[in-house]
């Protein structure tokens, strides 16, 4: 049997989930439901995914997925307490404050509200202020650094890589100069190219 069971269609947020499965080189077997599907719906109240399930314990919300996942192997992470980490995590919260959540505005104003509470249009402008002045911090955060925090892959390159995935398909952009560079970067990664192949087949079937 493997070793963990992921619910959740890899072109949600539950690709970065297997972007770290794969990074780790761990066995794992992936649902592709969507959110509310009833094996979601029967392990996590509020019928989001991704969840992991891992042994007896369901972890929900991708970002502690990630977390959980790289404490218990301890790889692309740093031990907790330490200054490194403390950063990390800035980055990380940092990521899903004011890099994903324009982006998640944005598609719930597209698709996901009911369309009668809808108002992309009036939103948009603001929402496309509030992405451009978080590439420009990335940008500075970055600097001439290979990854987010120097030389080591880690768990927030996974969440930024794949933030500019999401950024590029929804028109934010995500992919001029330094940053553009950095995202090309991190998602040419084997890890990556895996799960989109995987996304692929699953869209398929």
């Amino acid at each position: 049997e493997r070793m963990y069971k992921l619910l959740g269609n890899p072109k949600t947020r539950a690709g970065r989930v297997m972007w770290m499965l794969e990074e780790l080189g761990v066995d794992y077997d992936i649902n592709p439901c969507g959110p509310h599907d009833p094996a979601v719906a029967a392990v996590n109240p509020t019928g989001k995914i991704p969840a992991l399930i891992d042994g007896d314990t369901v972890i929900n919300d991708s970002t502690a997925i990630l977390l959980h996942l790289g404490d218990k192997h301890q790889k692309l992470t740093y031990p907790l307490g330490s200054p490194e980490r403390a950063q990390m995590m800035s980055v990380i919260f940092f990521a899903t404050d004011a890099i994903e959540q324009p982006l998640w505005t944005f598609a719930k104003h597209s698709f996901v509200y009911p369309e009668n509470v809808r108002v992309l249009d009036a939103v948009r402008p603001a929402l496309r202020h509030e992405f451009g002045q978080a590439m420009t911090a990335l940008d500075k955060m970055l600097g001439e650094q290979e990854f987010i925090m120097g030389d080591d892959f880690s768990t927030a390159d996974i969440i930024l890589g794949h933030l500019g995935g999401w950024a590029k398909g929804s028109g934010f952009g995500a992919d001029e100069g330094r940053v553009g560079e950095y995202m090309s970067r991190v998602r040419s990664r084997p890890a990556w190219k895996a799960v989109l192949k995987v996304a692929a087949t699953k869209s398929k079937d």
